[in-house]
């Protein structure tokens, strides 16, 4: 009996020496967090809390202070001074901060952005679409990748394919006009039926079918073995020098971090299945990306690559989003938007800390000691209400009931202004306005970034088949390479041409006025060979047809020699008067 009251005694001295301690104020953690420069703020007390974590004030008055619901853990009481308990303390806070909630007037800061020195706009006026394609996908990455391919084709084979780098050039066209025109097979685009000029007047199938199989980028026998723990070491240096290509360009204002699907229902240790995706199988990326669609930086997730090591504050998803933000330059008040699976405080704080403002939907599990009004109380009170929390670090907290209650965190946008929204009421069958924030508002504009991405890769892309899984992230590194020159593209007719409309992503003809009509055949002396078919110098092979006068000639010359391949693609041939 006498060493369990010695024990209850301990126990009562020690929870004296942490009430001491705060209410001390000298070196106590619950002052420094609620230090916002209010002159008239009440001096803090405890309250009691129930089990459910509910206290007894009220959150009905507005910007009345919220209390922190405090944790205690079961320790084993040293028989120590205060002096002890308090550095303690002090080391458990550095580790991990806590957060106080209040209801209090939000002040936004100021998040005027200041946009980077674009250079090259004007360089770019007479660009065409192959030459912006070019600037992603440079003369260097295709020349490395026919050496590899030959050489790969020598270890395999015994005997080179002869590839150049001009030749894989023309695969990736032939890939592209093949997203155009959707068939059913490869073979199909050289078939009597359903040949395609296009693409089987550039090469045979037998030759692309060749280089489907052979094309390489890494040499097998060189790599070391602390680079194949990389698990995709055979792309990775097509992969370094597009993401190179890709944060040459200045970045926009907003940016959304989201995951990218990469289809793929094959055998593959990377291969993942999402069952709220559209594509459920497949490879996992993280992305960012603008409001246009511009994909800025990428990475394949690759699982866990250190189960072993101290779990962070922001956990695995954080890490991908600010791993994704270190490309951002510092200080230029960019704003990035990602959703409840990657949100968090101390994530928001952390990239608040590198002049990078956030928004995102969270969950209510990942913010503790914040209490608010529960969604039973919000939909009494009908749509459009909302309640809201601030934090020491000026870090809000909003949750909005629309047809169900949805939570936001932001480090720059609060509720005001309020605007309305237009929703459908079953119960009257009208339309009627709904009070919506304006943190929502700014995460329904600038979130869609990767989705945007995504529905412009699903356009226009030709699926092949082949076992070895990393081609199929080649391929989608192709098509996001096209959409970024487009978005490129569009972003120079904006500065320089901005009255005149922008080329879509595929150039579609005039629509008929009925369907009846029938479509006349074009003129060949009205169509425009483009610049860089003319003078490509590839398999421009003589025919003699019907004497024409030659529109490539100053004078009034006629001639009856063509180029099949320009007549292939409609145009009028190249050739010199006779």
């Amino acid at each position: 009996m006498s060493k369990r009251i010695e024990e209850e005694v301990r126990k009562q001295t020690y929870i004296e020496n942490v009430i001491n301690m705060i209410m001390d104020g000298n070196s106590s953690d619950i002052e420094q967090l609620g230090e916002d420069g209010e002159e008239d703020e009440e001096e803090w007390t405890p309250q009691t809390m129930h089990d459910d974590g509910s206290s007894d004030s009220s959150d009905e008055e507005d910007y009345q202070e919220e209390s922190v619901a405090q944790t205690s853990t079961e320790v084993e009481i040293p028989t120590t001074t205060q002096d002890t308990i308090r550095k303690e303390s002090v080391k458990a806070n550095a580790q991990r901060k806590e957060y106080r909630w209040r209801k209090i007037k939000y002040q936004a800061p100021s998040i005027d952005f200041i946009a980077s020195v674009e250079e090259g706009t004007e360089d770019r006026c007479d660009w065409t679409p192959y030459m912006y394609f070019k600037q992603f996908v440079t003369d260097e990455m295709l020349e490395e990748t026919a050496e590899q391919t030959n050489l790969y084709s020598v270890q395999k084979e015994g005997k080179s394919v002869n590839t150049t780098a001009k030749e894989i050039e023309q695969v990736l066209g032939m890939y592209i006009h093949m997203g155009l025109v959707q068939m059913s097979s490869v073979r199909a685009y050289w078939e009597m039926e359903t040949r395609l000029p296009a693409v089987c007047h550039v090469m045979s199938r037998d030759r692309f079918l060749k280089l489907l199989t052979v094309i390489h980028f890494q040499d097998n026998l060189s790599v070391s073995d602390d680079a194949k723990k990389d698990k995709l070491w055979k792309l990775r240096p097509w992969l370094q020098k597009l993401g190179e290509q890709f944060l040459c360009i200045p970045p926009e204002e907003s940016h959304a971090v989201d995951e990218i699907m990469v289809p793929f229902k094959g055998k593959s240790h990377l291969r993942v299945y999402m069952p709220a995706k559209p594509h459920k199988w497949g490879f996992k990326m993280w992305g960012r990306a603008g409001q246009s669609g511009f994909l800025y930086d990428f990475d394949i997730c690759q699982g866990a690559e250190n189960p072993d090591r101290e779990k962070s504050e922001v956990g695995v998803t954080g890490e991908a989003v600010l791993k994704m933000t270190s490309t951002l330059p510092a200080g230029k008040n960019h704003k990035v938007f990602a959703d409840n699976y990657f949100t968090s405080v101390p994530l928001v704080q952390h990239l608040k800390e590198r002049g990078i403002h956030y928004v995102g939907t969270i969950r209510m599990n990942r913010m503790k000691h914040c209490t608010m009004m529960d969604e039973k109380e919000l939909k009494k009170n009908g749509r459009g209400s909302m309640n809201f929390r601030v934090n020491q670090e000026n870090n809000i907290v909003v949750r909005w009931y629309d047809n169900k209650a949805v939570n936001l965190i932001s480090s720059f946008v609060g509720t005001e202004p309020v605007g309305n929204v237009k929703r459908w009421d079953r119960k009257s069958k009208t339309h009627i306005m709904v009070p919506r924030p304006a943190i929502v508002e700014t995460y329904n504009k600038f979130m869609g970034g990767v989705d945007l991405l995504d529905m412009l890769s699903a356009l226009y892309k030709f699926s092949f088949r082949s076992r070895r899984w990393y081609m199929y992230i080649w391929w989608n590194t192709v098509t996001v390479a096209v959409i970024n020159a487009w978005n490129l593209y569009r972003r120079d007719q904006k500065k320089l041409n901005p009255k005149k409309k922008p080329v879509p992503l595929r150039r579609c003809g005039r629509p008929l006025s009925s369907p009846e009509e029938t479509p006349t055949p074009p003129v060949k002396d009205q169509a425009a060979v483009c610049l860089d078919v003319r003078r490509d110098g590839i398999d421009h092979f003589p025919t003699w047809e019907t004497r024409q006068r030659c529109k490539h000639c100053t004078g009034n010359h006629f001639s009856h020699v063509y180029c099949e391949k320009c007549e292939a693609l409609q145009v009028v041939p190249q050739t010199e008067p006779l």
